[in-house]
């Protein structure tokens, strides 16, 4: 009896190193297929939030502090959450010169959910990040590509524990769509800063994939 009452435990205990040792690690394929004037989604996860920036504010935000850049054109803000379950991957969405790489730390990281949020985030139902405190504050890391169109910034929000963080650009690359731009050991919210030339094509609660879901196209 004492071994089976024990067997969930094992059970689930099994799961979450797997979970955190090695599924968490995985490098799924992805064959980048970009037309002209496309943003592909830099991360795999859940669409959060969708706002437009106007005189770099998004809904009361200022939009240059929370992406760390001096300063945010007017366009568009896409927020996508990162969970425990996604690849942790990280992809240039767009081509372009990669124009500069910088990192902000926090004094103190907070939980980008808190308990409730986190549970309806694994029941399928999505929270809007934007005013959290942990998507204001927390640790990050910006890239700012530029393009054509303007400037394409992604800036990696650590989840509340620090921001483990590897990335693979510098500034003075060329970015290419689809490659690959960094890897987010534990997750996070990743924030897509486009320009008003780009029209966001994914809505709130939507599952996207990394370097193979258009996130916007450009109005022609």
């Amino acid at each position: 009896m004492r071994v089976r009452s024990f067997l969930p435990l094992v059970v689930a205990g099994a799961a979450l190193w797997y979970v955190r040792s090695v599924y968490r690690f995985r490098d799924p394929v992805r064959l980048p297929r970009v037309g002209p004037g496309e943003v592909l989604s830099p991360a795999d996860g859940t669409v959060s939030f969708v706002r437009r920036v106007q005189g770099a504010q998004a809904d009361g935000v200022n939009v240059a502090g929370l992406l760390n850049v001096p300063e945010a054109a007017d366009g568009w803000l896409i927020g996508i959450l990162v969970g425990p379950l996604d690849a942790h991957y990280v992809y240039q969405p767009v081509a372009g010169q990669v124009a500069r790489v910088t990192h902000r730390a926090a004094p103190v990281n907070v939980p980008l959910l808190g308990a409730g949020a986190a549970a309806g985030f694994l029941a399928g139902r999505v929270s809007d990040l934007l005013g959290a405190r942990g998507t204001l504050e927390n640790d990050r890391l910006t890239s700012v590509t530029v393009t054509p169109f303007g400037d394409v910034t992604v800036t990696l929000v650590a989840p509340g524990a620090g921001l483990r963080v590897t990335a693979y650009q510098q500034a003075g690359d060329a970015g290419r769509a689809g490659f690959k731009a960094a890897f987010l050991e534990e997750g996070g919210l990743v924030l897509l800063h486009l320009p008003a030339a780009f029209t966001p094509v994914v809505g709130v609660g939507e599952r996207v994939l990394g370097a193979h879901t258009v996130a916007a196209r450009a109005d022609n």
